[in-house]
């Protein structure tokens, strides 16, 4: 089975192609919000790389937020686009799952040694932040409900919903000593870490491309997948432009007594 995944949550725009063998070609680019004119290259360069046709692939994984709002609308408008053209299921999966189990896979999370728990935390921008909670466990059923991780291996269990707010009021909801990924976590280092916190490096602060296409194949094995027309972005919020607009509005006068 011949996958093409699509991660754009954050500033990083990435693609991947992988079958049951594993990742065959990634790529990634950190230009900043520049998803529109990075994606459909990456797609063909891969395609190139791999040495198939677009044709070739059988689903695709699309990484559905929350994150940023441009971002996010880029690319699951391409992932959609691109199965719709071929008629091919699509799994959805959300890029605070993607962060856990990144560190799940790379001994961040439940490892010995390493915390049971973490937080996955993406920039809202504005000053906010989305985040979520998970916790260590053996491979079994994920947010999905279905399995996402090998057995014996570690799995990031959600153990909340998504949120989003301020900064210091994760810092300050969130128990002392909790490990804390993403790139939410990484911008307000300095705040989260003053609250007893702990803060991974750079390799966790963007959802990695390569943990999507493992967990949109497992998910597909078991399922999971829809179709294109049912895909929706996660945003949590409405966007940036109509927040500015709605703010400029005048106020609406009061009803008639």
């Amino acid at each position: 089975m011949l996958l093409l995944a699509v991660e754009s949550a954050t500033d990083a725009a990435a693609v991947a192609l992988a079958d049951d063998d594993g990742v065959l070609v990634s790529v990634t680019a950190e230009r900043g919000r520049r998803h529109a004119e990075t994606l459909a290259p990456a797609i063909d360069f891969a395609c190139r790389q791999a040495g198939v046709a677009p044709a070739d692939v059988e689903a695709v994984a699309v990484d559905i937020g929350p994150g940023l709002f441009t971002g996010l609308r880029v690319g699951v408008g391409t992932a959609k686009a691109f199965a719709g053209a071929l008629g091919l299921p699509v799994v959805a999966v959300g890029s605070l799952q993607l962060l856990a189990q990144a560190a799940a896979d790379t001994g961040l999370l439940g490892a010995p040694g390493q915390p049971d728990r973490l937080v996955a935390v993406v920039d809202a921008r504005r000053g906010e932040v989305f985040w979520a909670p998970f916790a260590a466990g053996a491979a079994g059923a994920d947010e999905a409900g279905a399995g996402s991780a090998a057995a014996g291996s570690v799995e990031a269990h959600r153990r909340g919903p998504d949120a989003v707010c301020p900064p210091d009021v994760l810092a300050a909801d969130v128990p002392a000593g909790s490990l804390l990924v993403g790139d939410g976590a990484a911008r307000y280092r300095t705040l989260l870490g003053a609250a007893g916190h702990q803060v991974a490096g750079p390799l966790l602060a963007h959802p990695p491309v390569g943990v999507l296409a493992r967990v949109g194949l497992r998910r597909l094995a078991a399922g999971a997948a829809v179709a294109a027309t049912a895909v929706a972005p996660r945003y949590l919020r409405q966007a940036d432009a109509r927040i500015n607009w709605e703010r400029r509005l005048p106020p609406r006068p009061a009803p008639a007594p």
